[in-house]
């Protein structure tokens, strides 16, 4: 479970005195580590500050083993460097889904960000760049909208008023950020999200989601064509449900897009009248729809920001508790707990996980180390019941 990059770049200096005074270091041992191990050595900070070449846990032991001879001092002093609390599945989140509670995941831009797909203030800078390219505005209307214009729906909504997505032009703009057929990472958190029984939900318009759980399926398929005819269990196969969707019968063989998806661009949700329409009209399924789902799910947000919390304030409060993965830094905790504070108002819990080392892409390590903690907890419980059989038949 440990992630050799989640090392800590800096620390507090009364930590590793305090290790120093316990194993009751020599001075010209503590002059070496200190020296050694730090940009920083004689600062007046209250933190050390790692050398750039010890870039990983690796290269920081194989130092402290040049110097020191106790491999108990090493490893305690190793162990201030390393982080990975944020690798630890919640407790309530473990309790849902071991004790197979009604759960689902809403999976926002952030997850498709990590293979290569853009985020929507992205799409939507592309896009003005797109009209000011094409002609379609000068440059005074460029630079002001990008200049002025914040909110990515407002600068996608001009320009599908220029370019309506019913037009091949449309397609062709938002295919050449969409429809990649293979995503750029082989780290690619999609194919560790479709191996949980929950309910998949996505904002997004790319198919990323569905094609992992498409291959998924192809391998668990494929894996039990060598049993006996008898063994064979029903072959699943990945679908996608799009702006047609019923909370009555859900199921975890579905990819649910809630703004629809590419091979449907006309019917997808992009625009400010789009979203004005699926989120606050009365009549609106998408809103009946994302009501029913938080009463009766609990939901863990994957790949959101704050700002889209926003759009979901009035559908979500007064709602089941909820859950949500945001990256944060190990110095910018009393921000974290400020957007703790704001989430708490909408029901929602938030779950950190660390930038510190591979920014973004540390999301990937968390949800593998989830995973991991899953099926481990899976066969506990698994061979545990196997024991109480044997018992009860001895």
């Amino acid at each position: 479970m440990t992630d050799k990059n989640s090392s800590r770049k800096t620390i507090f200096k009364n930590e590793l005195k305090y290790i120093f005074e316990k194993y009751d270091v020599s001075g010209l041992d503590i002059d070496n580590v200190v020296y050694s191990l730090f940009e920083n050595p004689v600062d007046l900070s209250k933190q050390y500050i790692v050398k750039d070449e010890l870039s990983d846990l690796e290269k920081l032991k194989e130092k402290l083993d040049a110097i020191l001879s106790d491999n108990d001092l090493i490893g305690a002093i190793n162990s201030l460097f390393l982080v990975q609390d944020d690798l630890e599945l919640p407790i309530d989140i473990k309790r849902l889904i071991l004790g197979n509670e009604k759960i689902g995941v809403l999976v926002g831009a952030g997850v498709s960000k990590l293979i290569g797909f853009p985020l929507w203030y992205e799409l939507g800078d592309n896009a003005i760049k797109y009209l000011y390219e094409k002609n379609r505005i000068n440059y005074f209307e460029y630079q002001t909208i990008q200049r002025e214009i914040i909110d990515p729906k407002q600068k996608i909504t001009i320009f599908d008023g220029l370019i309506p997505r019913k037009t091949g032009e449309a397609k062709e703009f938002y295919e050449k950020y969409f429809n990649k057929s293979e995503a750029n990472n082989s780290q690619n958190p999609y194919d560790l999200l479709v191996k949980i029984d929950w309910i998949k939900l996505t904002s997004n318009i790319d198919k990323e989601f569905y094609k992992a759980l498409n291959s998924y399926y192809n391998l668990l398929n494929q894996s039990q064509e060598d049993l006996k005819v008898d063994q064979i269990k029903e072959r699943k196969k990945a679908k996608i449900a799009s702006n047609n969707f019923d909370s009555a019968n859900m199921d975890y063989e579905t990819i649910y897009h809630i703004h629809g998806f590419m091979d449907q661009l006309d019917q997808t949700i992009l625009t400010t009248k789009d979203y004005l329409e699926a989120y606050y009209n009365e009549t609106g399924r998408l809103k009946e729809f994302l009501q029913n789902i938080f009463n009766e799910y609990t939901i863990i947000f994957i790949g959101y920001g704050l700002e889209e919390f926003s759009i979901l304030e009035h559908i979500i409060r007064g709602s089941k508790e909820h859950h949500v993965l945001l990256g944060a830094y190990l110095n910018e905790m009393n921000l974290f707990k400020l957007k703790k504070d704001y989430f708490k108002t909408i029901n929602i819990s938030p779950v950190s996980y660390y930038l510190d080392f591979t920014g973004y892409n540390r999301l990937y390590h968390v949800l593998n180390a989830w995973i991991q903690q899953i099926n481990e907890e899976r066969n506990k419980e698994y061979y545990e019941n196997v024991s109480k059989i044997d018992e009860v038949i001895d």
